[in-house]
């Protein structure tokens, strides 16, 4: 799963992590080192007019839920397409949030250590994801899509974000897409051999904590 990840860097840092020649336009985004579920993010969606970026509320709320339904901050992907709650974004409201890395903890209830895993060559993630916007609520949002994992990494969590290519992710988010297509795309998460992690402090299991430290490795 995903419950917590790093959002640190420029608009630009991401937007070149998708596309090398994408210069979207600047809007300042604040630094997260410890993003949590409830809190904006930057999110690149496609639309009429191209590659967008723009910052939408971590926790998926559709277009026909009352405000005080449940959003989940993550969808399974082997069942988001036929799941009620996530068929209509599957459809037409696939995203990308970029990302530093994510969090996961190891351990028992009363002790976990927390870990920050990320691409072992240092460039940004690209989390696939579902978008819908809800009128009602006044509401934009998103839920991460997850995958199994099944090699080094099922060390941490038998579960991982379904992260792309840069190449897969403009493929995901473009609109008009065929089932096929998008079932295929869903299926390409880097391999378990593409990333690294490392312990960190415990600070980090606070949300309200934030700085370049939590995701340090731990000494």
């Amino acid at each position: 799963m995903c419950g917590r990840f790093a959002q640190s860097q420029p608009l630009i840092h991401y937007a070149r992590a998708l596309d090398l020649v994408w210069d979207p336009a600047y809007f300042y985004i604040e630094p997260n080192w410890n993003l949590a579920p409830g809190r904006r993010a930057l999110v690149f969606r496609e639309t009429d007019l191209g590659s967008s970026a723009e910052l939408f509320h971590w926790g998926f709320l559709p277009a026909w839920a009352d405000a005080t339904s449940q959003k989940p901050i993550n969808a399974r992907v082997e069942t988001a397409a036929s799941k009620p709650y996530f068929r209509k974004a599957w459809k037409a409201g696939r995203c990308l949030i970029p990302a530093d890395g994510w969090y996961e903890w190891m351990g028992t209830v009363k002790s976990k250590q927390p870990y920050f895993i990320y691409r072992s060559d240092d460039q940004p993630i690209l989390m696939a994801g579902l978008y819908e916007t809800n009128t009602h609520a006044n509401i934009t949002s998103f839920s991460i899509l997850t995958t199994e994992t099944t090699g080094v990494l099922r060390d941490v969590h038998n579960r991982k974000p379904l992260v792309l290519s840069s190449e897969a992710g403009k493929q995901w988010i473009r609109c008009g897409l065929a089932t096929d297509e998008i079932s295929a795309l869903a299926q390409g998460s880097l391999t378990d051999e593409r990333f690294a992690w490392h312990p960190v402090t415990t600070k980090v299991n606070n949300a309200r904590n934030e700085g370049a430290e939590l995701m340090s490795r731990l000494r």
